[in-house]
């Protein structure tokens, strides 16, 4: 019984990790993309004048 609670335990934590890798890995992404369309802005209202 308590080596079962411990696998679901050792279970639950990796997928947390696993789940908040991701989710930082996207908003890491999120971040890049806004950044990446600034930079695109910039440049077309630099044509522009």
């Amino acid at each position: 019984m308590k080596i079962l609670f411990l696998l679901l335990l050792t279970a639950v934590i990796l997928v947390a990790l696993v789940a908040t890798y991701f989710i930082k890995k996207e908003q890491d992404n999120s971040i890049g993309n806004k950044f990446l369309r600034l930079i695109r802005k910039f440049d077309s209202w630099q044509m522009m004048r």
